[in-house]
């Protein structure tokens, strides 16, 4: 299966869920832009002690402190028996205004992470992701070989409308796609526990009373030396159990302290795995970086109208799909037609030629250009060449001419037509490279150049069928 069948089928078969989760993430790329405009983010220098010192005093009750990947800090505690989270000011640690993980409903995370299908639906996501992710590698493969090579991939677009369209869409989001695609993917692979972050088990230690009350937040030399950019969490000890301790998740790692001496009781290293997984957040949502969030929101967005021209592109191909009629079997024919044509307008010509042929009593057999082959049988080749995005042969019939060089039956005459449709560069077929296979002296070779011609036409299924009296009246 080549690239261009890998892409459509793609396309098709997971293009409508693909689209389900474009759609969504392009909404949920609007929370980090949110939250980097609702809460003052903390100085980058200023010490965790200090922090947590001022908000302990601000807002009592108060069991853990977060920091947003925007640089807010939001702290959870309890009023009576009610959970409460606040955004909290880092100059003087008050509550600001109450903290809400997400502007939008829960079930648009929960249908972007899971299809509102639990652990099954978490699979699925994860497969739709290695889908996008071959349907954008797939894609940027094709985009080459369609606009000529990297060299030439901002040149002009040229074709339909719907190419037109999925192209231009296609270079411009391509790679960011791909590197959404494959970071979903690894972040799918912790969430559904294929890839372990933590460095091992909690350890168990609990702190030692030396003094009545222990140490205030305020004289903890770990979180002294701790600067607030590095903090993910700090949870403060429970005033009801003596032996609790505090327990710091930073970007390097997470430690325990002793709620009485200071003293860092244990310590883990941040696995390797856990910082590919930071970086992994932040690359697919923004968090931390809300200008990449609305890069993030406008490729999501781009989806759509990825997905339309792409439907459209294959509506239309199967719409003006030729089916040749009375093709003879190739051992039994006396004229051979052969087709390279990438989007399969030539194929019109093609039928055309054929119909022409066999009304004049000729046994005909018309084929791919990739299937080159003669028979005993065979009196004459026609050949019939549409260029592709820039003047590039179609995929299919790449290796065309090294399989007609490899050919060793008797020669027969071909006749070569090369197309081109009014929006591509004109066809010009090389006469050197069909003269070298053809050539006195050059070894058996298959073929002896007849007729040579370039065309520029348009072949349509709405329209009358184009005429090649230049080619058929030699045989007619």
């Amino acid at each position: 299966m080549g690239w261009k069948a890998i892409h459509r089928w793609l396309g098709l078969v997971a293009g409508s869920l693909a689209l389900v989760l474009g759609i969504t993430g392009a909404l949920l790329a609007i929370d980090p832009v949110q939250q980097a405009r609702q809460a003052p983010a903390a100085p980058a220098d200023l010490p965790v002690a200090t922090l947590a010192e001022r908000v302990q005093r601000a807002i009592p009750g108060v069991e853990e402190i977060r920091r947003l990947p925007s640089g807010a800090i939001v702290a959870y505690g309890f009023a009576g028996d009610q959970p409460q989270a606040s955004y909290v000011d880092p100059g003087d640690g008050r509550a600001l205004a109450a903290y809400r993980p997400s502007q939008l409903p829960r079930w648009v995370k929960n249908l972007h992470r899971s299809l509102l299908l639990g652990d099954a639906g978490r699979w699925g996501a994860a497969g739709i992701a290695l889908a996008m992710a071959l349907i954008s590698f797939s894609g940027l493969v094709l985009l080459l070989r369609r606009m000529g090579g990297w060299r030439h991939l901002a040149g002009r677009v040229r074709g339909p409308l719907a190419q037109r369209l999925h192209v231009l869409v296609g270079r411009v989001v391509l790679a960011v796609l791909c590197l959404s695609s494959l970071t979903a993917l690894f972040m799918s692979a912790t969430t559904l526990g294929l890839v372990q972050l933590d460095a091992g088990s909690e350890p168990d230690v609990v702190s030692v009373a030396g003094s009545a009350t222990g140490l205030p937040v305020a004289q903890l030399p770990v979180l002294q030396g701790l600067a607030v950019q590095d903090l993910r969490k700090l949870n403060f000890p429970n005033a009801a159990d003596p032996e609790d301790v505090w327990k710091v998740a930073t970007r390097q790692g997470q430690g325990w302290i002793d709620r009485y001496s200071g003293a860092t009781l244990a310590w883990q290293d941040a696995t390797m795995a856990q910082h590919l997984y930071d970086w992994a957040v932040v690359l697919h949502t923004g968090e931390s970086a809300w200008p990449w969030a609305v890069v993030l929101g406008l490729v999501a967005a781009s989806i759509v109208p990825l997905w339309l021209s792409g439907l459209l592109i294959w509506w239309r191909t199967r719409r003006e799909a030729v089916r040749i009629t009375a093709n003879s079997p190739l051992a039994q024919a006396d004229v051979l037609v052969f087709v390279a044509s990438e989007g399969g307008s030539t194929w019109g010509f093609a039928q055309t030629l054929h119909d022409a042929l066999v009304q004049c009593g000729h046994r005909v057999h018309t084929s791919g250009l990739e299937n080159f082959q003669t028979a005993p049988a065979t009196r004459q080749v026609f050949v019939l060449a549409a260029t592709y995005g820039e003047g590039q042969a179609p995929a299919h019939a790449g290796q065309a001419l090294e399989r007609i060089a490899s050919h060793t039956r008797r020669v027969v005459p071909v006749a070569v037509l090369g197309l081109a449709t009014g929006n591509t560069r004109p066809f010009a077929p090389s006469p050197r490279r069909w003269s070298r296979l053809c050539a006195p002296g050059a070894g058996p070779r298959c073929c002896r150049s007849n007729a040579s011609t370039s065309s520029r036409a348009s072949s349509s299924s709405g329209g009358a069928k184009p005429s090649l009296r230049h080619l058929t009246s030699p045989w007619c």
